[in-house]
């Protein structure tokens, strides 16, 4: 039976929090709990940060709590307003669907933003740096101490805390750890190749101007014979983001990503849309191919000793037709920031992850659904573009539903 827990005026302990990994959702998490007067420890193993990925789309469920953090003007500077998605055939580029954003977005009341990965975590890193997390870089775990709870390291150092998030990623080595068997991610079948064009040279085709126009921020999705392809523009209009997703080639055994030369992407879609073959032909050489994974939903995201928990993609990775990555990885860490802070005492840090596991699993559960759902219909030879089915996820406010929810036993 749930009890009622702490009211928000409540002065919350000073936690110790540990968090491995420095992705979306590990800065995340440092943001809401350094927000709330944790010591805030992150260990990440790559000796220095680099920027990875490419365009990722941003819901009303995520900008309104970097809203909340002071990011608005940090974002609007690298992000675009979204205004609109236009579904087209693969094979003459006609119309079949457009999904105008702009009555939705005054219904959220915050931006649906467009941007690149890396521009997203330079503004969390900035922020987490500025609020005093402190960062262990080049440092990996070896095992975890369920009970204490602690992490011991690959130096042989051992790290304790009050409470540790893992946002370790898709490949996750703390979810295995948690389940005692390697836990490799559910393959697709499918892989997405992935590029950022300079715009600059896409510019000289007339036919691509609405494409590649940044001021009228809109995303383009061929859909159809087996495959679908999403395009949008980004950095202020200086690249174009192209995802191609079909069955997977290169990635069909054990890799996750593989360099490709772009003349076999252009061989594979050169009978589609000609805007989008005009676009093909300025792949950069270094595509890669993705192997396009996710989580089968997890029934508990907790260790055993309630004291450790999943989150992010190490949690419940998801399909990029589902764009919401990057906005339920921000959601995870406010939410623990705010149950958290509702807590008296360390003996109620695992009521306040059960209640997070409560709180947390059935809206994942179903967005990773979706997402599956969504990639089957736009692969369909007679898909009709009928549109994603995540925009019921975009209006959610994590923050609200944690301070509100009754703490577990």
């Amino acid at each position: 039976m749930s009890t009622q827990g702490n009211s928000n005026s409540t002065v919350a302990p000073n936690f110790e929090v540990l968090i491995v990994g420095s992705g979306i959702a590990g800065l995340s998490a440092a943001i809401a709990c350094r927000e709330k007067g944790f010591n805030v420890t992150i260990l990440e193993a790559a000796a220095e940060f680099t920027h990875v990925g490419a365009g990722i789309f941003l819901g009303g469920n995520a900008s309104s709590i970097l809203c909340h953090w002071g990011l608005r003007k940090q974002m609007d500077k690298c992000a675009a307003r979204q205004k609109r998605t236009i579904f087209v055939n693969h094979d003459e580029g006609k119309t079949l669907k457009v999904a105008e954003y702009a009555e939705l977005e005054k219904q959220i009341g915050f931006p649906l933003w467009q941007l690149h990965r890396a521009d997203l975590h330079d503004v969390l890193l900035a922020r987490a740096q500025e609020l005093g997390a402190v960062f262990k870089m080049g440092h990996s775990v070896k095992t975890y101490d369920w009970e204490r709870p602690s992490a011991l390291l690959d130096d042989g150092t051992s790290i304790a805390a009050d409470v540790i998030m893992a946002a370790d990623g898709y490949r996750s080595y703390a979810r295995s750890n948690m389940l005692g068997r390697v836990d490799e991610p559910r393959p697709s079948g499918n892989s997405a190749f992935r590029a950022l064009i300079p715009c600059e040279l896409l510019a000289g085709d007339p036919s691509l101007k609405p494409i590649i126009n940044w001021e009228d921020q809109t995303t383009y999705v061929w859909v159809g014979a087996g495959c679908h392809v999403v395009g949008y523009p980004v950095r202020e209009g200086k690249f174009y983001n192209i995802v191609l997703t079909q069955p997977a080639i290169h990635t069909a055994d054990s890799k996750y990503v593989v360099s490709v030369d772009p003349s076999e992407v252009l061989e594979l879609y050169k009978s589609w849309d000609p805007r989008l073959v005009s676009i093909l032909q300025h792949l950069p050489a270094d595509t890669l191919e993705w192997r396009l994974c996710d989580l089968e939903p997890m029934e508990s995201c907790i260790f055993q000793g309630s004291k450790i928990v999943l989150i992010g993609d190490a949690g419940h990775a998801m399909l990029p037709s589902a764009a919401q990555g990057a906005g339920a990885s921000i959601e995870d860490g406010a939410a623990l920031g705010e149950l958290l802070a509702r807590a008296r005492g360390k003996e109620d840090i695992p009521r306040v992850l059960r209640t997070y596991q409560k709180l947390r699993q059935p809206r994942l559960a179903a967005i990773v659904r979706g997402a599956r759902a969504d990639a089957k219909r736009w692969h369909d030879k007679k898909s009709t573009g009928s549109g994603t089915t995540s925009e019921w996820s975009w209006d959610y406010d994590v923050m609200t539903e944690a301070r509100e929810i009754e703490l577990e036993a």
